[in-house]
């Protein structure tokens, strides 16, 4: 089965086309596919005007049709793949026996004790993003560079609207409560977590597989435990303990670091060892990235201000990746006018919950005003804006 066979299909699917027919045709065909065919497949399915958000409203149907057709492989206890299926168990398990629990108390009887249960499940449930974060940092600019890019900005578009339902979930568990409302979105909440731990069991996972290599795999396990876990303490193999000895083993208790040189790096204004020049950046109250003028991200500061989540493997990935799928066209736009000298910086304020946070986009400039490349500054502000509230 090659990847022109499957993207006809797929092709099919969103043509209208019966899935139990299509299902039948798959079932029918010889030997297993890979999951590199499919994400090749997939990627000819957007070449053929099939738009992102039309793969991605129905991705689920993709993994059920080729369900039970995908080669699998094994992994061993504590590889970043085996803890991060093991999260999907966790979670699993979570919702089984936590979150569930406490959504039918609290529509069976709303008084507060009911309530406050329930709102501290959702509450844990948000840390499914932590899970998603790791995936969309750590395994997606592998895929990108390997020229998969369809899948992984359809998986996470979904990821972003698990997150935003999440979200609504515990707004309307705020203020005047209507439990029918709070009962109809905990459901799709629950449709969708449980539909996107099938696509990562049976699609991403095996894809990852197919191409990260173990030197990918050991700086993918070095970053997760800056960024943490999640739903996976109790899950045999999978626990932060695995994980650890996972990479000790692989790294003989050496992490992966870049090499430093210790000659000055001479600018205009001054100079300095690469070491104090990378500290001073880490040491600003902001979130530093840059992207050059061919929109490869090129930097980023590992500072103790992060307002979103970098790791180093997005360095030398497209900028435009790095965005979810819906906000491509805005920042395309925003470069494009930075590129042709319309604008030269974009101020973006966003509010989460009681944090206020200020994202600005800069075009960087030569002194002849070449476009070198874009940085954001991000920073939240709460904190600032507090201090002059007396004033």
């Amino acid at each position: 089965m090659n990847k022109e066979l499957i993207k006809d299909i797929l092709l099919e699917l969103h043509k209208g086309e019966d899935i139990a027919v299509l299902k039948k045709k798959v079932q029918e065909m010889e030997g297993m596919i890979s999951s590199k065919e499919l994400a090749e497949a997939e990627d000819l399915l957007e070449g053929s005007s099939i738009p992102v958000d039309e793969i991605q409203r129905l991705s689920t149907a993709h993994t059920e049709l080729f369900s039970g057709k995908l080669k699998e492989k094994e992994v061993s206890y504590g590889h970043p793949v085996f803890v991060f299926m093991g999260e999907n168990r966790g979670l699993e398990k979570f919702i089984e026996e936590k979150y569930n629990p406490a959504l039918e108390a609290f529509l069976a009887d709303q008084k507060e004790k009911n309530l406050e249960e329930f709102r501290a499940q959702v509450e844990e449930l948000k840390k499914v993003g932590i899970h998603y974060d790791r995936k969309e940092n750590l395994f997606f600019p592998y895929l990108e560079n390997a020229g998969i890019t369809t899948p992984p900005q359809v998986m996470w578009g979904v990821d972003d609207v698990i997150r935003d339902l999440i979200g609504k979930l515990s707004d309307s568990l705020k203020g005047d409560i209507m439990v029918k409302r709070v009962e109809l979105v905990s459901q799709r909440v629950l449709t969708q977590v449980y539909e996107m731990i099938e696509k990562e069991d049976k699609i991403l996972v095996p894809m990852i597989l197919d191409y990260l290599t173990e030197e990918d795999f050991i700086l993918a396990a070095q970053e997760s435990v800056h960024m943490g876990y999640v739903f996976n303490q109790g899950i045999e193999g999978a626990s932060n303990s695995d994980a650890n000895t996972w990479l000790s083993e692989k790294t003989k208790g050496e992490m992966k670091t870049r090499a430093m040189e210790e000659d000055k790096i001479q600018i205009s204004s001054g100079s300095f060892y690469p070491k104090e020049l990378e500290a001073m950046l880490n040491t600003l109250p902001t979130d530093l990235t840059y992207a050059d003028k061919d929109d490869i991200v090129r930097y980023y500061s590992e500072g103790k201000h992060q307002v979103f989540t970098r790791t180093r493997t997005i360095l030398g990935r497209d900028l435009y990746l790095c965005h979810p799928p819906q906000l491509i066209p805005v920042i395309k736009e925003l470069i494009a006018d930075f590129k042709s000298g319309k604008k030269d910086e974009m101020i973006v304020p966003m509010r989460k919950g009681n944090r206020l946070e200020l994202i600005r986009y800069y075009a960087v400039r030569g002194e002849d005003g070449e476009y070198l490349g874009v940085v954001e500054v991000t920073e939240e502000i709460s904190d600032q804006l507090e201090m002059f509230k007396d004033l």
